[in-house]
């Protein structure tokens, strides 16, 4: 039987209990406290009271307990969307990373968009740049490129601004990122290599930006190994991934995966 897509659950969930609404809401900001849960799980309770016309002495009774939380981030927790672990004194609760960017479409959270590829050769660069400056699928804030740090040697130039026509209006920042020889293989042994460490390289990576972008993946020029690695994360982090036919805005075939 296949299983539902996490969006789909996670909409589920929020359509049904209007608590977990708020958890996923405040915990897509970052972490939270128990405490800070429950507080803002109240006022929200005491908002809608106002709305409906409660009385100042019906919503002062308004308590949100620690068993109705636990309730209700059991819940979340049983489907993989939020983590919780004790530290001290206090129950410390995240969004699960592979929930983040479900949580955000069901929500309606928007944020900048960082566009992730990989380039086999350095003369990848301008066909991609000429592709992304005139196409009209995606505006990325930023550009996350993997490479093969056997292939873009120190002294390669990686500075795709430099084919951008003159009239470009799209700004982006651009972060490069070698992958080790010793995670993708070296030149002499080509096919070889360890697609679970390259996932993991690419996925650390990631992580510091996921927070701050929602992400895409391009999976059309990269090297098999990254491109393989590029194509499960975009699957277990549940985002677009796509290849192009060819780099040319008035001719390309996108398939989307």
């Amino acid at each position: 039987m296949l299983r539902k897509p996490v969006e789909d659950i996670i909409r589920a969930e929020i359509e049904t209990v209007r608590a977990r609404r708020i958890i996923l809401d405040q915990l897509e900001g970052g972490l939270l406290t128990g405490a800070e849960l429950r507080e803002k799980i109240s006022t929200d309770i005491k908002a809608q009271m106002v709305a409906e016309g409660a009385s100042k002495k019906e919503i002062a009774k308004v308590k949100v307990t620690s068993p109705k939380l636990y309730h209700n981030t059991k819940r979340l927790e049983e489907l993989g969307i939020i983590v919780s672990w004790k530290q001290s004194q206090y129950r410390l609760f995240e969004l699960d990373p592979r929930a983040i960017l479900p949580v955000r479409r069901a929500l309606g959270i928007s944020k900048p968009l960082m566009y992730i590829t990989s380039l086999s050769n350095p003369e990848d660069q301008r066909p991609f740049v000429q592709w992304l400056v005139n196409n009209p699928h995606f505006n990325p804030k930023k550009l996350l490129v993997f490479v093969e740090a056997t292939r873009w040697t120190r002294g390669v130039s990686r500075i795709m601004d430099r084919f951008l026509p003159d009239d470009a209006f799209r700004v982006w920042t651009t972060e490069w990122k070698e992958v080790p020889e010793e995670v993708t293989g070296g030149e002499e042994e080509p096919g070889y290599g360890n697609l679970q460490k390259t996932y993991e390289f690419l996925e650390n990576e990631i992580l510091n930006h996921l927070q701050a972008h929602n992400i895409i993946f391009d999976l059309t020029l990269g090297p098999t190994l990254i491109t393989l690695a590029m194509a499960k994360l975009a699957h277990e982090y549940s985002t677009t991934a796509f290849h192009v036919s060819r780099y040319d805005a008035a001719d390309a075939d996108v398939s989307y995966y």
